[in-house]
């Protein structure tokens, strides 16, 4: 073999082996591509599941929760209980902050820290007489926000409800 011939064969051996390779080790079908687009923040972020069925039953909601579409920007989840109902929702477009600026809309709004991260504990202008109060906190570049009321009106604290729950959902949520 001359000389050209033996840098030809060097060359497609080395395409080969390349080629073979793949320049990695091969990935499954279920597995992105490094790079790939995987959904950011909030987007993949469940209400229905931000519980534990364990902690859903400690905080005496029934299992499962409905699905709360009334709001486009805040899907949502319903749960049922006793003394407490909730609803868990996530916003992708506002913060605490953005929501607290709005101040009109508030008859009470408590800045917080929950899990190291903005919150607050809110009732909305309407809702004073309704016995509702919502958690809020920051999370993956929006905000989770956890509306509980009073199944009968006991004299209980639905806020502090609120902040209970926010705080066993927070640690498991994107910063």
């Amino acid at each position: 073999m001359n000389r050209l011939s033996q840098a030809v064969v060097a060359a497609c051996a080395s395409v080969v082996v390349l080629a073979l390779a793949g320049c990695g080790p091969s990935r499954s079908s279920e597995e992105p591509a490094p790079g790939a687009q995987q959904p950011q923040g909030l987007a993949a972020v469940d209400p229905c599941t931000l519980l534990t069925p364990e902690e859903l039953q400690s905080f005496g909601f029934e299992a499962p929760g409905e699905p709360d579409t009334g709001i486009s920007s805040e899907p949502g989840c319903r749960f049922n209980g006793r003394p407490f109902r909730a609803t868990f929702s996530k916003n992708q477009e506002k913060t605490v902050d953005s929501y607290g600026r709005q101040k009109d809309t508030w008859a009470k709004y408590d800045r917080l820290e929950i899990d190291g991260r903005p919150a607050a504990s809110a009732i909305a202008e309407g809702s004073t007489q309704a016995r509702l109060c919502s958690a809020l906190f920051d999370a993956g570049g929006g905000v989770i926000i956890i509306t509980v009321s009073e199944f009968r009106d006991q004299g209980l604290d639905e806020c502090a409800e609120g902040v209970k729950i926010a705080e066993a959902i927070a640690p498991r949520m994107p910063k």
